[in-house]
Formats: C-alpha cells, sequence, structure tokens
C-alpha cells in the first residue's frame, strides 16, 4: 500500500477508530431502546446554535428593575456599562421585575414579546446541585472549570466529570434514541453547518457535515467538466477495491456514504428557495441553509432532525463593547429570520432553537474594557412551541462575594444544569422516558427534570 493511501487511511479512518472504541453493549442497549418507537407522524427540529468563547451573558440580559446591582459593577467607569436607558425592556413575570436585552438585540425583543422567545437564567455544566458553601468545600464540580476546550466540551456532552469524558454528545445521544421516529430512513438525521461538533456524535448516529455556502455542497475539487467526472469516477473505483480487508472495508463505506448523502442533498435543495430575507452573516448563512434543508425534509424522508450552527468571536477580554455591537446584531438578526422562516414553511411549532456557550463572564471587569472567563450563563431558547415571554431558573445575585459567586469576581455557580437544560428540548423532541436517564446520566442527582420551558 503506497503512502497516499495510507494517508487516505488515516484521515478517513479516524472517526472510525472512536466509534470502534465504544463500547458493544451501548451499542446494543441504544439500538433495543430505538426500536421500541414507531415512526413519528408530525415534524420537530433542534437547533443548537453555540456562541465559540463564552459568552458575557451579563450584558446581554440585564436588570432593569434592579438596574442599581448591575450599576454599581459594572457602572460608567467600567469600560463595559451598558446604560439603563439604552435596555430593550422586558418582562419576567416569574421574576416579578423588568429587565433589558442589549441594544442591539431589538429582534430578540419583539421575539420575547410575542412569547416565541425564553430566557434561560445561570446555566452551567454541573455534577449535581452546589451552593457556594459546597464550592468552597470541594464538593463535586466540573473538571477544568473556565478552560475553553473543556467547558466546550463538557457543554455538549453533559459530561461535567472531566475533560475527555465520552466521545458523544448529548445530541447524538438524542439522536440514538429517536433515530426510529424517522422509520428506517438511512439519510442522516443530524447535520452541522459547522464542521464536525462533539454535540452530534451518537453512538449509531452520526452527522452529515455539508458546506454553508449559498448553495448546496459538493466534494472539493470535482468541478462538472470531463477531466473532473473522470477523477470522480476513479475515487468510486477506489472505494471499491481492498473492502474484503475490515478498516479498509469499514473506511471506503463511511466515505462512500458521505459522498453519497451529499448528492443526495443536493438533488433535494435543487431549487429550493425561501421568500424570507436573511442577513448575509455568517450565521445568517448556516441557518439559512438549515432553513432550506428542513423545507426539503419530504424528500429526504425525515422526521425528526437536530442541527448545528455556531459563530465564534466570544472570549471578550478586551474592547468587550465595540465586539458586543456586532456579535449580539448577527445573533440577534439571523435568529429572527430563522424563525421567520419557519413561520413561512408553517413549521414554528415543530422547530425549537437554543443557544449553547462555553461559560459566562466575570461581572467584574477586567483590564482593557472586558472580562474574564467564568461559569453559568444565561441562554436563549426559541421557536413556536415555546412559552415564552418570561425567565427560566434563577436570576444570580448580582452582588461581588455574594451567594452566587465563587470568589469575589462574579463567576456565577449555575443554579441550572446543561442535564436539565438539555433533557427539557430532548424530551419535548420524542425522547422515551425510559431512555433520558441513559442520555443524560448526571440528571439523576437533580430535583427538577424537566424546566417546562417548551410545550
Amino acid at each position: 500500500m503506497n503512502n497516499s493511501r495510507r494517508n487516505f487511511l488515516r484521515t478517513t479512518g479516524c472517526g472510525l477508530s472512536a466509534a470502534a472504541a465504544l463500547s458493544s453493549f451501548a451499542k446494543l442497549e441504544t439500538i433495543a431502546n430505538a426500536a421500541m418507537q414507531e415512526k413519528a407522524t408530525d415534524y420537530k427540529a433542534l437547533v443548537c446554535i453555540f456562541l465559540f468563547g463564552g459568552n458575557d451573558a451579563n450584558n446581554m440580559v440585564i436588570p432593569f428593575t434592579n438596574y442599581a446591582a448591575y450599576n454599581t459593577v459594572r457602572g460608567s467607569n467600567s469600560g463595559i456599562n451598558i446604560p439603563q436607558a439604552n435596555l430593550r425592556q422586558i418582562n419576567a413575570p416569574s421574576h416579578g421585575a423588568m429587565f433589558g436585552l442589549h441594544p442591539n438585540m431589538p429582534d430578540m425583543q419583539t421575539l420575547y414579546n410575542q412569547q416565541k422567545l425564553a430566557v434561560l437564567c445561570n446555566a452551567g455544566t454541573l455534577v449535581r446541585p452546589l451552593t457556594k458553601s459546597d464550592f468552597q468545600g470541594g464538593a463535586p464540580r466540573p473538571g477544568n472549570l473556565f478552560s475553553h476546550d473543556d467547558q466546550q466540551l463538557q457543554m455538549q456532552t453533559s459530561l461535567s466529570q472531566g475533560p475527555g469524558n465520552g466521545a458523544t454528545g448529548w445530541g447524538g445521544r438524542t439522536a440514538d434514541q429517536t433515530n426510529s421516529l424517522n422509520g428506517g430512513s438511512f439519510f442522516p438525521m443530524e447535520i452541522s453547518l459547522s464542521g464536525q461538533a462533539m454535540f452530534l456524535n451518537g453512538v449509531t448516529q452520526r452527522p452529515l457535515v455539508p458546506g454553508s455556502g449559498n448553495g448546496g455542497s459538493a466534494l472539493a475539487g470535482f468541478s462538472d467538466s470531463t477531466g473532473n467526472r473522470a477523477r470522480y469516477q476513479a475515487l468510486r473505483n477506489l472505494m471499491n477495491q481492498d473492502n474484503n480487508l475490515t478498516l479498509v472495508g469499514a473506511s471506503n463505506n463511511v466515505l462512500r456514504s458521505g459522498i453519497d448523502n451529499i448528492n443526495t442533498l443536493n438533488q433535494a435543495l435543487n431549487g429550493v428557495t425561501l421568500t424570507t430575507p436573511f442577513p448575509g452573516s455568517g450565521l445568517g448563512n448556516q441557518l439559512r441553509q438549515i432553513a432550506q434543508i428542513i423545507k426539503a425534509r419530504a424528500s429526504i424522508g425525515l422526521q425528526r432532525q437536530i442541527f448545528f450552527a455556531s459563530m465564534g468571536g466570544y472570549d471578550t477580554h478586551s474592547g468587550q463593547l465595540a465586539s458586543h455591537n456586532g456579535l449580539f446584531t448577527e445573533l440577534s438578526q439571523a435568529m429572527k429570520a430563522f424563525y421567520d422562516a419557519t413561520v413561512e414553511l408553517n413549521i414554528a411549532n415543530n422547530v425549537t432553537s437554543f443557544t449553547l456557550s462555553d461559560f459566562g463572564r466575570t461581572f467584574q471587569p477586567a483590564a482593557g474594557a472586558g472580562t474574564d472567563h467564568a461559569w453559568g450563563s444565561h441562554h436563549l431558547i426559541m421557536g413556536g412551541g415555546v412559552r415564552g415571554g418570561d425567565f427560566y431558573g434563577r436570576f444570580p445575585n448580582l452582588a461581588l462575594g455574594g451567594p452566587d459567586d465563587t470568589n469575589r469576581e462574579g463567576r456565577w455557580i449555575p443554579t441550572t444544569s446543561v442535564d436539565q437544560y438539555g433533557a427539557t428540548l430532548a424530551q419535548w423532541f420524542g425522547l422515551p422516558a425510559t431512555a433520558v436517564a441513559g442520555v443524560f446520566p448526571n440528571l439523576v442527582n437533580f430535583g427538577v427534570r424537566n424546566l417546562g420551558f417548551v410545550v
């Protein structure tokens, strides 16, 4: 076998090696549980929007009634202050108070007031509920807190005991247990418009990862010309060689399936258009393509789909005000356009979108008019089936050194876990009650297992 062939196997087989390492017993359990479900008669989709870098939600959702608590720490001299008069006011009935969204999120204010958007307060990675005294006493907590890589992994896996826990994400495990609702379709029920994502890795399910351009996707370097068609056919012939060798055959099958699925998707998207305008931003393009794929769902025969989109830039150690002006504008405009597209497609009640991020950021400003890595954060949940216009969970006490602070810098100890957040979404999606504990193994440690923010 020549060197290029070895390189080919190494690059295409890396995902396969991880899959092969999974427990056979876990696979059998997943298959058995999923087989108990019948094909769904309705359609539902989950859309995860990951904000990479750690979103400072302290400046995304701000107390209006109790603005003094915010202003005491983030006053005009902090370099990151949002004036009370500039806030997009929203009412939180469950908290008996008014709050404000960032000034550049008018679209989210509109959806919130239409009860199509909810705010989940102070959520994050947890092993079990923690009070400040628990934390100071050394009670179990997530591994490597405040680390980007570790907390991104834990938010996507809901496994918070330490770095590298598990090879699957909670979206992927949910897909494992609900794929039978698609009635035996072989097309992937998970699609990432933002590269490979741990969130979508399952035991039996793996995501399709097309591009996020303005059209469909294609295998790079194989445009429609006589020469390239010959090269493409040569590649297909290569994938028919050495299939009697287990690793080679499996690698060929993975690559062949990926190419075939992309071709199927391109055919389904051919001629699919939307009248809803989308912003030309990175997130706008991703969500526009997700909306197009949802519109083409009948062509690929799926009743359940899970999507992953993302945007970066939230690691705001300095110059946060200017960064947030652009970030929150992009987020607000793209999410609103996507919601409007689901209304156009008459499936707004069947699609729920939600944000995740590495962690929150310190309430205490950092040098350079920025913030440092922290823990609990607020998240947005959007859709026609969302019980919007209210806050879920408990908003933190904003006192530095107070009951929700790990120290004196405003690192909020989460009062809601990513397990509770994910389990609520997954159960709406169709995850059987008998499978919830397997998908979210830490959920047993929490009293409330469904937060009730979605019908």
